[in-house]
């Protein structure tokens, strides 16, 4: 079973010594999130603005970079944009996810000319995920919520390519179970790879497992290598 650190977790959140932390501690498997700065740098954020993470609310589309730089994560680490994470851990596996409009357009000029066979690109937005396929076909993409709901009702959307998207899902969604050992089938029947976050518990792991997930992204990830 595969384990993917979530956001660098438990490392500082989204800053290169989270990852480089996971990285020595042997996870191979990168979860991430991007948004844009005013002046158009692809940033690694799960939020659209900084307030959790700093002592600023400020908005990352209101600040250019070096604006952004000035306040630290956790008051002492710099904010890591896409390409630093890309350039440092080249043969690391990343899932990246879109979260906002104006980022889609940068990411997809970025990733022109790259090495994007390890990476996976999703978002909850259908048509984020839309433009990032017309324009590369052949990278990997998460399945969007769309596509997720057709596969529980035993269902292939007809956009869907064998073998290039995961199923990086939670195990329930609106009160409703996504996770289940039909769903893993049915992925599983057309090629799609089943990745549950956020998972942080030895129970919910080997729950997962005798279902047949391929893997799980972490909050904790060394209490979890230690059951496996």
């Amino acid at each position: 079973m595969i384990i993917w650190t979530h956001r660098g977790n438990p490392g500082v959140e989204n800053t290169l010594a989270g990852f480089t932390q996971a990285w020595d501690a042997g996870i191979r498997h990168f979860e991430t999130d991007i948004h844009l700065t005013k002046d158009g740098v692809i940033v690694l954020s799960h939020d659209p603005d900084i307030s959790r993470l700093s002592n600023s609310s400020k908005a990352i589309n209101e600040l250019t970079f070096d604006e952004l730089q000035q306040f630290p994560i956790e008051g002492a680490h710099s904010w890591a944009t896409l390409d630093e994470l890309v350039s440092t851990f080249p043969d690391a596996h990343i899932s990246i996810d879109l979260k906002c409009d104006e980022v889609v357009i940068p990411f997809t000029d970025f990733a022109k000319g790259k090495n994007y066979s390890q990476w996976v690109v999703g978002s909850f937005s259908t048509a984020r995920v839309k433009h990032v396929r017309r324009a590369f076909p052949e990278l990997l993409t998460a399945l969007t919520p769309r596509e997720v709901l057709f596969m529980l009702m035993g269902l292939k959307h007809s956009e869907l390519r064998d073998g290039r998207h995961f199923a990086m899902v939670p195990p329930k969604m609106k009160g409703i179970r996504i996770v289940t050992k039909r769903f893993v089938n049915r992925c599983h029947k057309f090629n799609i790879k089943v990745f549950v976050w956020t998972i942080n518990s030895q129970d919910e792991l080997e729950e997962l497992r005798k279902i047949g997930v391929d893997g799980v992204v972490s909050d904790v990830f060394p209490h979890l290598l230690e059951a496996m």
